[in-house]
């Protein structure tokens, strides 16, 4: 458990890049408009460094959040990038980034490899230069009280039982919780990102989570006995989800051929269920919905079963990936076969077939 600088920084920029945004601007000002209203670290944040909103910093931001979109990519492609770095309170300057893998041609991919590296190198500037250090030190008690808000609720052995249903493991796993992070608190909603960096033959998985629980903003920096974080359904969903997405995505990768067969399955209905979940194709869908499988089997092998129930019901239901229950009865053949299938990734081929099986009529019927 913990925080990380490079992150909180970035977010940091972001807040102040707002109004130099060309795409989703009204988005954005939503989010920023309600968040500073009960996240104490935002508003803050905004108290201290609101008149740097025509700083360098700012306008870069807007432009690389701006760019990534045109490449197909959103802002959680920066979590990695950002943790692969040694954080800027040790004074090393980023290094160069390369990616290890992308769906972008050559050169564009040498064009956006650029345009990162240089916008590391403008991030870390700003932390020095306006001596952004000084905030987390000053705000030390508040970050660790997050801390400890969500090592409360974070269930006892569930990594093992991860890597006992994927067939696979990690080195390490790290949670980071992010005050600076703005993402509209609805019934205890909160975003998390999940990242993993390799170093040699180590992986490290982390997840970087926005608060879920609304805090009334005070003007006395020691008053605070909540911390944004203190809501144990969201706690668990979110870890476990974060750390899930490290076994899937990558395996998902050869088979996209496979489920663009099954675009078709993204009706308008469910397009628009979707938009506020920021999921915008069917490739994402899917990677959510195989996530949140491996979510309701990990709490089954922890012989969770209080825990299992409340997500089958929330994820299918509230959430509306509508295909769990059908994935679920697949998933068992590959759980009781694990001679014929030791790793979750053998089994994709078969899971995938549930998608195809479905039609347009099944979804939008189950989203009435």
């Amino acid at each position: 458990m913990g925080f990380n600088e490079n992150v909180e920084t970035y977010f940091l920029a972001e807040i102040l890049s707002i109004e130099h945004r060309t795409k989703n601007k009204q988005w954005e000002e939503y989010k920023l408009k309600t968040c500073r209203e009960y996240q104490p670290i935002v508003a803050r944040a905004l108290a201290d460094y609101q008149d740097l909103s025509a700083h360098t910093i700012a306008i870069e931001t807007a432009a690389l959040n701006d760019t990534l979109g045109s490449f197909g990519y959103g802002n959680d492609l920066m979590m990695g990038i950002l943790l692969d770095q040694p954080e800027f309170k040790l004074s090393k300057k980023p290094s160069g980034f390369k990616f290890l893998q992308t769906h972008l041609e050559n050169d564009k991919k040498v064009r956006l490899e650029k345009i990162i590296s240089d916008y590391l190198n403008s991030l870390y500037t700003f932390y020095q230069t306006e001596n952004i250090g000084d905030f987390y030190e000053r705000n030390a008690d508040f970050y660790q009280g997050a801390i400890n808000e969500v090592k409360s609720h974070i269930p006892d052995g569930f990594t093992d039982a991860m890597e006992t249903y994927y067939g696979d493991s990690r080195d390490e796993y790290i949670a980071l919780v992010s005050p600076m992070m703005i993402w509209p608190i609805e019934e205890n909603e909160g975003r998390g990102i999940g990242a993993m960096v390799e170093e040699g033959n180590k992986k490290t998985v982390y997840e970087i989570m926005s608060p879920y629980v609304q805090i009334p903003v005070i003007s006395t920096k020691n008053d605070y006995r909540q911390f944004g974080f203190d809501y144990q359904p969201r706690a668990r969903t979110l870890t476990v989800h974060e750390f899930g997405h490290s076994f899937v995505n990558s395996e998902l990768e050869p088979y996209q051929e496979q489920i663009e067969s099954s675009s078709y399955l993204f009706t308008e209905k469910l397009r628009k269920e979707m938009e506020s979940k920021g999921i915008q194709s069917w490739n994402v869908y899917v990677i959510e919905s195989l996530v949140r499988l491996g979510e309701i089997r990990v709490a089954e092998i922890q012989n969770d079963k209080e825990r299992a129930n409340y997500l089958r019901n929330y994820h299918t239901n509230q959430e509306h990936f509508v295909f769990l229950p059908q994935l679920e009865d697949k998933i068992i053949e590959f759980e009781n076969d694990r001679e014929k299938y030791p790793m979750w990734k053998d089994f994709i081929p078969e899971i995938l077939k549930v998608f195809g099986q479905n039609t347009t009529e099944f979804v939008n019927e189950k989203l009435k």
